[in-house]
Order: C-alpha cells, then structure tokens, then sequence
C-alpha cells in the first residue's frame, strides 16, 4: 500500500492576485502523485468570499483542501511598500507562528506555476538550515550593500522556500526578521527578502534553479558570475521544475515574452478564473 503523503503549501494572496493563486495551485495538482495531499495554506489579504468560493471549486476536484489564515497587518505597518511589492509580501514572515502545529511548509509567490510534482522539494533534507532556497538571479550584492557580514554573498529569491516552521519557532527568526524591518526601513531595497537574507544568510540551503526558474535566467537578460553557475542555470532553462514569472514579464501582461507564457493560459483556462489573453491587468 502506497504511503498517503500530506504536502503544505503556503501563499499570500490579495484580492487581484487570486486568479494568479488558483493557476498556481491548479498547476500543483495536476503535476503530483495521486497519493499525495495538498493543504493549502493562504495568508488572507480581504479575499472576497466570491474569489475564495471560486478557489475552493477549482482545487476541489482533487485530494486538495484550503485554509485561510488571517493576519494582523499593523505587525507591518512601518514595512516599506513599492507599486509591485505590497504589504502582502511580508506576511510571509509570520508562517511559522500562523502555522503553530506545521513542522514543515513550503512558500511559494502567486506568480508561479509548477511543471513537474513537487514531492522531491518537500523531501529535500535541510538538515540544519533553517530553509532552502534558490539564489536571487540579480546578483544585487545586498548582504554587502546592507552592511551584513557574512561567510558567502550568496542571496536568495524568497519566492520560493522550504522552510523549517520548527526550528524558525525556537529561534524566533519571524521576530528577529520583524526586528530588523523597523530598526533598517532604509536598506530594504527589495523589502521582505532583504530582511530574510539579513537574518538568515549563511542559514540556508542552496536548491537547484530549476525549483525557482526566475525570469532574468528563462530570458538570458543577466550571466551567471560563475561557470558552473551557469551551466545550472542552461540547464535549468531547459527543464524548469517551477517557473517564477519574477519582474516585468508576467504572462498576463499584453507585452509579455516570456516562453512560458503560453503555459500559464493553459492552466488558468482550466480553473474558475479564465481571461482572454489580449487582456492586461494592472
């Protein structure tokens, strides 16, 4: 008798994001094992009872089921917000404390889609590491520009992680991350990940790019600094396990060139968000 895996998956969400959500979690379902289980875990942005009801009838064909989970945004209130990055994209933050009895979870952003099942991330051994991740594609030297001294530079895209909800609870990383948001507002150029590296650099496990295919490798806009870098990289490019639709190149923007673009109307088509594709959203 094949072993019933339960999988979590945990993403925040605002109202104009949730179609994004429902292609993600679609895309997550048709690609796993029939074993396997998904809870879904969505940190709650004043979703509309229409969206949830409309999220809930997609994943509910599947051995799948949704929690909402709410927050308290003043926690963020002095966060540093951009047109592209909402208040949202710090709730990642709290998940281990939202998630009091999860021991493991993995976060990933709505502007995903995932190709293959995702059961080999889940499993991935951490063994100390407090989470795994794929390195940022814009090699912004952030640990240096933010003044952290650290053994590495390297920095990772906080658009995907493994995390290790137990030992980030007994060492009060959310609150150590919260910290350094109110007392560096100015170094945190790229908001919520910038704080994430501050705290945990040199605390994480380095995943192969396939797992967080951002789009500066798909479009080949930036080298990898290394060699072996960037044989990771072509071939990653070659067989995405997650595309991160990162940046400018959203699918659901008319100008968008991404060669996935494509894919991501093949599943949103299938879930109860359809839209044409000459459509732009703001």
């Amino acid at each position: 008798m094949v072993e019933q895996k339960s999988i979590s998956i945990v993403s925040s969400s605002n109202e104009a994001f949730v179609p994004h959500l429902a292609t993600l979690f679609l895309s997550l379902l048709t690609t796993k094992q029939t074993h396997t289980t998904f809870h879904f875990y969505v940190i709650d942005d004043n979703i509309s009872l229409r969206s949830k009801f409309l999220l809930n009838r997609t994943v509910g064909e599947y051995n799948a089921r949704i929690s909402y989970v709410t927050i308290d945004p003043t926690e963020f209130s002095g966060a540093v917000e951009s047109d592209r990055i909402p208040q949202t994209a710090y709730y990642r933050i709290s998940i281990p404390n939202l998630l009091k009895e999860t021991k493991r979870a993995i976060y990933m952003d709505c502007d995903m889609i995932t190709l293959e099942d995702i059961e080999a991330l889940w499993e991935v051994d951490l063994g100390d590491q407090l989470l795994g991740a794929v390195e940022d594609a814009g090699f912004h030297n952030r640990l240096e520009k933010m003044g952290i001294e650290s053994e590495t530079d390297l920095y990772f895209n906080s658009g995907l992680m493994v995390m290790n909800l137990e030992k980030w609870r007994e060492e009060k990383i959310t609150e150590q991350v919260l910290d350094f948001i109110e007392n560096n507002p100015e170094k945190l150029r790229f908001h919520d990940q910038d704080a994430l590296n501050a705290i945990l650099h040199d605390r994480w496990l380095e995943l192969d790019p396939r797992w967080n295919a951002q789009t500066y490798m798909m479009l080949q806009e930036v080298e990898h600094p290394t060699i072996q870098g960037q044989l990771k990289w072509d071939e990653a490019r070659e067989n995405p396990a997650v595309i991160h639709f990162c940046g400018h190149a959203k699918p659901w923007n008319a100008d968008s060139d991404h060669p996935f673009r494509e894919h991501y109307f093949d599943i949103r088509e299938k879930t109860f968000f359809p839209m044409k594709k000459e459509t732009k959203l703001l």
